[in-house]
């Protein structure tokens, strides 16, 4: 084979048009495996290369020994001063890309004779470092180098399979473990931008808020506070409109009314028992009274014509253990005189009578005529606002105490001295404040809500005074909370007894013994002139002895004397001096139907 000559160019920049594929590379990707590595790889790169892919049909080809020689000659030139290879040296060896390049552009064969030059192995100007080159062939026989590509030089060469799989299995732990180390490095600057974004924005605004301050934009603040005052006007007027619509008061409903007029019962009572059951259990304690009442009559005279004023009182006395349940009796009907059955218990009587002169005017002289509801809806709104003025505190404080002193003054013979102050204390805390609570409650609702209490029981004509039972008794019986007396006060309800009663059997066995709770109702008052029918929201505690007129009177004989009857009736009207039949207890033992 003989080989073309091909003197090489000596511009080593090729034009732009014949530029070589390697010739993108960086310096770095060829490179000796010595210290001036770089250098070399870099000169490589500017130096020869082109001659390898230039072609122009104006040249002949030159053979690869030609192109070697070329090559290493250029090499000689400079290596002794910029690099120091080692004194060993291997084959000079052509990086890949340039294998790719010459197996594209190989070198032309030419058949016949062969140079004389072929058959002479010229001998290299230098030697050149082992790792830096390796031998190529193009598949046809002829052998070029290319320089090793400096990473491949630098990583270890695997010699084995495992290994290769080791060192991949450590590169991607090691790229993932710089993988989370940047993204927890972009969390922490995306929050430090959040961070400073916001505080920016707050800048910005107390930058505004300071320009308007100091005046810098008046004309903003003048728009900012009209639209202020507009928007304030806007909200009053709807605020108006929705108290409009909407009652100023919650409405009172019958549950809520009657779970307060029960706690005032369970108080009147648990009152009462406390300061009477320590009298009652103790025959010492029973004398002292007793001898109290001679020496002060003046503290049992008004409980003494307090009970003579009720028959069924008088009455109820005649039956044993009734002394708790008369004086419970004697309290409620006390509240509902004095507080429950005048409009603000008299606290301020010229202001309620101007109100109540109001509330007639406008029923009668007014056109057109106010319906009951826009009447009572007027006073309850008149009387919410009379309770919450200053004058009306001061006038309920003192009236309280007026009530307090006086119902207490009821039981001051059942009290020592140095008890009395406690005992008012308790009075007022305890049942006066829940009363007036209750009734100031009352009197600001639509609803019509009202205590009564029928006693059943009445004096006769006179000259006998004797006491009859109304008729109204058993008919109102359904409607009454009865309890047995004869049967330590079990609950009765005649609707459920079997076989029903007749009224006849009723007004033989039956007997009332005293009227003790006052029952609260409620006349619903609804719109227009409409007012219901009365609803019983309590029932009145009344109580009664059920059975045969033997079994009352054994009981009544078989049971000592109450407390209460030795105290309000002398001995010549209990009739001890004469005997069974004298006195007046005689004409009132067996009550009478009229």
């Amino acid at each position: 084979m003989r080989d073309m000559h091909y003197k090489p160019r000596r511009d080593t920049t090729p034009p732009s048009s014949v530029r070589p594929r390697c010739a993108h590379l960086e310096p770095s990707t060829f490179a000796f495996s010595g210290p001036d590595s770089n250098a070399f790889d870099a000169e490589m790169v500017r130096g020869k290369w082109g001659l390898l892919s230039s072609s122009s049909s104006s040249h002949k080809q030159a053979t690869m020994e030609d192109l070697k020689r070329e090559f290493e000659a250029d090499l000689v030139k400079k290596a002794p001063t910029e690099l120091k290879p080692p004194t060993q040296v291997s084959k000079p060896l052509l990086d890949q890309h340039t294998a790719d390049m010459v197996e594209t552009n190989p070198p032309r064969r030419t058949q016949g004779k062969t140079s004389p030059n072929n058959d002479k192995e010229q001998p290299s100007a230098t030697a050149l470092p082992t790792a830096a080159y390796k031998e190529v062939s193009d598949g046809t026989g002829l052998k070029f180098y290319t320089p090793q590509n400096s990473m491949e030089r630098r990583l270890p060469q695997p010699t084995h399979q495992p290994d290769i799989e080791d060192y991949l299995r450590q590169e991607l732990e090691r790229s993932q473990v710089q993988l989370h180390e940047a993204n927890t490095r972009a969390d922490q600057a995306e929050r430090a931008a959040g961070e400073l974004s916001r505080e920016l924005q707050l800048r910005s605004r107390a930058t505004a808020v300071a320009e308007i301050r100091d005046g810098s934009s008046e004309d903003a603040a003048t728009s900012l506070r009209a639209e202020n005052a507009r928007l304030k006007a806007e909200l009053d007027e709807a605020r108006s409109h929705i108290f409009s619509l909407q009652p100023y008061r919650k409405e009172l409903t019958p549950k809520e009314i009657g779970q307060d007029f029960d706690d005032l019962v369970n108080n009147v009572t648990d009152w009462v028992t406390d300061f009477m059951d320590p009298t009652l259990d103790s025959d010492e304690r029973r004398d002292e009274v007793l001898t109290a009442a001679k020496k002060r009559p003046g503290d049992i005279q008004k409980l003494k014509g307090y009970l003579r004023s009720q028959p069924d009182l008088v009455y109820g006395c005649m039956y044993p253990e009734t002394d708790v349940d008369i004086f419970i009796a004697v309290v409620m009907r006390y509240l509902q005189d004095h507080i429950f059955q005048k409009a603000l218990y008299g606290a301020t009587s010229d202001v309620v009578e101007t109100i109540n002169f109001l509330e007639a005017s406008m029923q009668t002289n007014v056109e057109p005529k106010r319906d009951q509801f826009a009447l009572r809806t007027w006073s309850a709104e008149a009387l919410n606002a009379l309770i919450c003025s200053p004058n009306y505190q001061r006038a309920r404080h003192t009236r309280k105490r007026e009530i307090t002193t006086d119902l207490s003054s009821l039981f001051k013979i059942f009290l020592k001295e140095k008890e009395w102050n406690k005992f008012c204390v308790t009075c007022q805390d305890t049942i006066i404040k829940p009363a007036i609570a209750l009734h100031e409650k009352l009197l600001t609702s639509t609803d019509h809500f009202y205590l009564d209490l029928v006693p059943y029981v009445l004096w006769g004509p006179p000259p006998d005074h004797n006491i009859r039972v109304s008729p109204e008794f058993f008919s109102d019986l359904p409607r009454i909370r009865c309890e047995n007396i004869l049967q330590n006060r079990k609950p009765l309800s005649v609707t459920k007894l079997e076989p029903s009663p007749s009224l006849e059997q009723l007004q033989h066995e039956l007997t009332h013994v005293v009227s003790v709770v006052p029952g609260l109702y409620m006349r619903q008052v609804g719109k227009g002139d409409v007012i219901k029918e009365p609803t019983v929201v309590r029932m009145q505690q009344t109580l009664v002895a059920w059975g045969a007129a033997d079994v009352r009177e054994k009981f009544v004989e078989s049971g000592e004397g109450t407390l209460v009857r030795r105290l309000c009736f002398s001995r010549k009207e209990r009739g001890d001096d004469q005997g069974a039949g004298g006195g007046l207890w005689e004409k009132w033992r067996n009550l009478q139907l009229g």
